[in-house]
């Protein structure tokens, strides 16, 4: 089978032997659920997220890279990160989102398809999905290379912003201070708990790691106050919840709070996530590299 932008993630038979299913009315045929479409432009797209460093195919990659070098890399550059001509594109929603789906392609398709200029003139929305998805294994490696772990990863001296524009920004536009007082998760002392400047940034930018509290293993000893839950309320019968595993089109994946996992159909039901890092998730959206670097200089001297 072909695997395009479209394919919904399928549970293996293998998988859903160790499982307890819920059973339900199957999904209508070609139909979309929660994973939906939205550009850069537009509201931040409702798709389903990968935790820690999403997987790269290699032979999609390398189709990815051969269509960049012909239609993209005069604009973004060669790594993505911008020229003279255009901008640096790794931290973008389009190119984020992707990254973090289940499904290679499932927002940069849309984008592309509604329509962007290349450096051929050919119209982005000519490209097939084998060409959207190799674009997005393309981008994800280029995302990964930014980070700590990558061969290419090398950290420099981020101690370069203003202290005090950062204690300006935490506590007002950046919102920071609306979670992070003396109260309730107060960050005094945060730099004698953190190894260096680059983790500090990193738990600032990622606070949740590479988990976020899910997994399919046993539960942890004690509840971790950051897991991403999930409630799911069906057409008919009682709600269910627990630490969201994984979710798809179709299925959402949770563990309950006595270590039972199961998977459960979303047709016809509400499915409501609630994540307690959102706010870190939705401030990489808005701040930029120099508020960053800001705020930075400002925790580094909460010893």
């Amino acid at each position: 089978m072909r695997f395009t932008w479209r394919t919904s993630v399928v549970v293996s038979a293998a998988v859903l032997l160790t499982l307890v299913v819920v059973r339900a009315q199957d999904p209508p045929p070609g139909g979309r659920g929660a994973g939906g479409r939205g550009g850069p432009g537009g509201q931040t797209p409702a798709v389903p997220q990968i935790s820690g460093r999403p997987p790269v195919d290699p032979a999609a990659h390398d189709r990815g890279r051969a269509l960049w070098a012909s239609q993209c890399i005069g604009c973004h550059g060669s790594q993505a990160r911008g020229s003279e001509t255009g901008p640096n594109i790794i931290r973008t929603k389009t190119v984020n989102f992707d990254r973090a789906s289940f499904t290679p392609g499932s927002v940069l398709g849309p984008f592309l398809k509604a329509g962007h200029p290349t450096q051929s003139g050919k119209p982005s929305a000519s490209f097939t999905d084998e060409e959207i998805v190799g674009l997005a294994h393309f981008l994800r490696e280029r995302v990964n290379d930014t980070m700590r772990g990558s061969a290419l990863f090398t950290a420099g001296d981020i101690l370069v912003g203003d202290a005090k524009a950062g204690e300006a920004y935490f506590n007002g536009a950046g919102g920071c201070a609306t979670c992070h007082n003396a109260s309730t998760r107060s960050l005094i002392g945060i730099r004698t708990r953190i190894a260096t400047t680059v983790d500090l940034q990193q738990r600032m930018l990622f606070p949740g790691g590479g988990g976020r509290g899910r997994g399919r293993g046993a539960p942890p000893a004690a509840p971790n106050p950051n897991a991403v839950t999930v409630t799911i309320t069906p057409a008919s019968g009682p709600a269910m919840s627990g630490v969201l595993v994984e979710q798809s089109d179709f299925y959402v994946t949770f563990r309950q709070a006595d270590g039972t996992i199961r998977v459960v159909p979303t047709t016809g039901a509400k499915v409501v996530r609630t994540n307690p890092l959102q706010a870190h998730v939705d401030l990489l959206d808005r701040i930029s590299d120099k508020q960053i670097h800001d705020v930075v200089a400002y925790l580094e001297n909460l010893k």
